[in-house]
């Protein structure tokens, strides 16, 4: 158990090493990166072994009991994220080494994809929604500053439209957690659905969820919520190219209302048709947006969208 706050620490310890001698110890983000997401895929593949033994495995922090508390939960699906993320992290951070030498503030790179990776860890590790909204933001805001890590026109215009959006995003998802917490008085994903279950009000639960469709619909750049990504993709440098297509979209958008849909309202018929038609949407639109165009990363950009959406309909698929 004791194991799980490591997912965060590791990331943001680095980080905070990085950003304050980077600048002195010229290799030390080229050191540091590698090692540290080394050490997270060993944790990760560590943690699947756990799963198997205890099913589910709850971390308090500070040894305060939820739902006043804060909890960090590994299970069965939190393992398979955090080994999928660690992979490709720690690939992205050995690719980074020369890839970014070309840049004069490197250490601000790996600053920043540290943080990123801290995030989405969080996201994926946390068991109550205030605790998600946070490593959401942490994870939003640097993958803004990465996207726009250069110094082209292009690609600060690809970041502002790309922060104008997650901010949108963000709005949508942190009403929907006020609301939530307004009316069950916890932000444990666990009690809240326990509340649900006494004290239930449908069109308030509908519209809730609506905000949680959008929200994470726009993190996931699922459509119509995609017009974002196109031109983040093709801006931001090669690494977040593949953080963003690879693991980003499906952390902060997928995985995350995955999570608040089975945790908290319980999947039913309509949510499921709801995942369908989104998914479908998306396959066929990312698709036909990806014929005709010339720039590669931007292609892989309409394709990630489209890929999205067949995560997204065999979500809506796989449940009854």
């Amino acid at each position: 158990m004791k194991i799980i706050p490591f997912f965060v620490i590791i990331p943001l310890g680095i980080a905070f090493l990085v950003s304050l001698f980077g600048r002195k110890i010229k290799n030390l983000g080229d050191i540091l990166g590698p090692l540290g997401t080394l050490a997270l895929l060993a944790l990760s593949l560590y943690s699947v072994k756990l799963v198997k033994s205890h099913q589910v495995l709850v971390y308090k922090v500070g040894g305060w009991v939820p739902p006043m508390g804060i909890s960090m939960v590994l299970d069965g699906l939190t393992s398979f994220m955090l080994v999928t993320v660690s992979l490709v992290s720690f690939l992205i951070a050995l690719y980074s080494v020369n890839y970014m030498n070309k840049y004069t503030d490197k250490y601000k790179f790996y600053t920043l994809f540290m943080l990123m990776l801290a995030g989405m860890n969080g996201i994926i590790i946390t068991g109550d929604l205030f605790n998600l909204f946070v490593f959401l933001e942490i994870a939003s805001i640097s993958s803004y500053a990465l996207v726009a890590f250069g110094t082209e026109a292009e690609e600060l215009e690809a970041s502002f439209k790309y922060a104008i959006m997650g901010s949108v995003a963000s709005c949508f998802i942190l009403l929907g957690i006020a609301l939530l917490y307004s009316y069950t008085s916890s932000l444990n994903m666990a009690d809240i659905a326990r509340v649900l279950t006494v004290k239930h009000s449908v069109i308030f639960l509908n519209f809730v969820a609506v905000l949680f469709f959008a929200g994470f619909g726009l993190k996931a750049a699922l459509v119509p919520f995609h017009a974002w990504l196109p031109d983040a993709h093709p801006s931001a440098p090669a690494p977040i190219s593949a953080m963003l297509s690879g693991v980003l979209i499906k952390v902060l958008g997928v995985y995350a209302l995955v999570r608040v849909l089975f945790n908290i309202f319980g999947m039913n018929y309509t949510f499921s048709v709801i995942l369908m038609i989104l998914g479908v949407i998306s396959m066929l639109v990312g698709v036909f947006l990806a014929v005709g165009q010339w720039d590669l990363k931007r292609l892989l950009a309409y394709h990630s969208i489209s890929q999205i959406g067949y995560v997204i309909l065999g979500i809506g698929l796989g449940t009854p």
